[in-house]
């Protein structure tokens, strides 16, 4: 026991007095944490700029606009002549959208005709515009209810029969474990499991690559310290912050820390065996530093894991991460049970014991002496 915590003591000191072990383990995880979600905390985009080309001029085309205006996340900001004006005014980037109200939109939306109205948008950036479109939608659509309603009851139909026929059947959304529909909500939860993998894998790198293995007490030491200083800054990432930006979050502790013991031992398997295979301090860091945004995106974030080409998703399964972040989300902000995430922590295990395994074999096959 005395040699375990001589052991374990080297190993606090060794991360200690390396600095770039010190700067990324202690460091980066708690800059990225902190800093990486400044930019989302507005959680939903609001007032995107838009330019109005209103041809028809009509009480009903000003309503549209007031209606478009009126919606949180788009603000009309200019109104342009025509579409070369509007269209300049896009390019300078003074907007981000354009909508363009024809001549006769009024006559033939009172008549009961199809009025078209246009709406440009920067595909490019798919958020604004799904914003864009959403919400020129909802205009679109009450105000065409509203007068079909008008239509209906002037004919002398009775107003519930009128909301009947028009919207004969009423959807209301509601957004689980996401209430604000919130962008940060969505992607901080995963974001923050990754910094903590790969901030773990780059700071293993620089105490473990181009060393020799100094046993094999001397290694478990140093994954056990690994291992708790990383829970440790779990608490931090998943609990804490969560709480300090408001994020949503239900979840057990006690089920969320199931997880992120075998999530973390099987990182630290895996970044011993990546310093063991790779002989230098800036191989390793240049693989990990590669490694990192692929890494998000097999996640299954931001592109749904099953629709990805199988033999990739395959071979995502060999990152602790591809299977950590989902069942953290599925814990920390859906309230999952132990039961509704065996699955993955088998799989972490599973990672850990093959790791282990390959860096035991790589250290055996470096000291075996050629013949």
């Amino acid at each position: 026991m005395a040699a375990v915590f001589r052991e374990i003591v080297a190993a606090l000191l060794a991360i200690w007095t390396d600095k770039g072990a010190r700067s990324t383990m202690l460091g980066a995880t708690l800059f990225f944490s902190v800093f990486f979600p400044q930019p989302y905390l507005n959680e939903v985009v609001r007032d995107m700029p838009l330019a109005i080309v209103d041809q028809d001029g009509s009480t009903l085309s000003r309503e549209l606009i007031r209606r478009i205006d009126a919606a949180d996340a788009v603000a009309v900001a200019r109104y342009a002549p025509d579409m070369s004006s509007a269209r300049l005014l896009f390019l300078k980037r003074e907007v981000h959208g354009i909508v363009i109200v024809p001549p006769q939109f009024e006559r033939d939306l009172l008549a009961g005709r199809a009025a078209p109205i246009a709406a440009f948008s920067d595909g490019g950036y798919f958020l604004l515009n799904s914003v864009m479109s959403s919400a020129l939608s909802n205009a679109a659509r009450s105000l065409g209810a509203e007068v079909q309603v008008g239509r209906l009851t002037a004919s002398g139909v009775d107003m519930a029969q009128a909301l009947a026929v028009v919207e004969p059947l009423r959807v209301t959304t509601v957004p689980l474990f996401n209430p604000t529909g919130g962008y940060a909500s969505f992607v901080l939860p995963a974001v923050f499991v990754l910094i903590l993998q790969q901030t773990l894998l780059m700071g293993i790198g620089n105490l473990k690559a181009g060393r020799r293995s100094a046993g094999g007490l001397s290694t478990f030491a140093d994954a056990l310290v690994y291992v708790g200083l990383y829970s440790l800054w779990a608490g931090v990432v998943l609990v804490l912050l969560p709480w300090v930006y408001r994020l949503p979050r239900i979840g057990d502790v006690a089920v969320m820390y199931a997880v992120v013991v075998p999530f973390l031992a099987a990182v630290t398997a895996m970044g011993i065996a990546v310093a063991r295979l790779i002989p230098t301090k800036e191989g390793v860091i240049f693989f990990l530093v590669v490694l990192g945004m692929p890494l998000f995106f097999l996640s299954g974030v931001s592109w749904p894991a099953e629709a990805m080409p199988w033999l990739l998703h395959a071979l995502a399964f060999a990152i602790p991460s591809t299977t950590a972040v989902p069942a953290l989300v599925r814990v920390n902000q859906m309230g999952a049970d132990l039961q509704s995430v065996e699955a993955t922590i088998l799989t972490q295990l599973a990672l850990c014991l093959a790791y282990t395994t390959l860096a035991v074999t790589v250290d055996w096959v470096k000291r075996k002496p050629s013949a």
